[in-house]
């Protein structure tokens, strides 16, 4: 076992399409799957994305593929706001 403590980490397309063909050509085609099938986007996560951009103009910022946490009920759906230093006393 590693001493490392592993946090989510978030992939670009490209990213993910690197680690996923080195799995393949090293012969980890469960590990492949396992990132392929992670790194695709849904239908529904995409209508949930689109959905947001109904909302207000300039309340927040969303990615181009934000990531999308879906449930039966809904989805959380991944967004920047803009702090400024004044409001967080930094």
């Amino acid at each position: 076992m590693s001493d490392i403590t592993f946090h989510p980490a978030y992939l670009s397309g490209s990213e993910a399409e690197k680690i996923h063909r080195a799995l393949v050509e090293s012969g980890h085609t469960d590990l492949a799957d396992i990132m392929s099938e992670r790194s695709q986007r849904t239908d529904t996560d995409r209508r949930y994305a689109n959905a947001l951009e109904l909302l207000e103009e300039g309340t927040f910022e969303m990615d181009d593929a934000p990531v999308v946490s879906s449930s039966e009920d809904g989805a959380f759906v991944m967004v920047w706001q803009w702090v400024d230093s004044e409001s967080a006393l930094v």
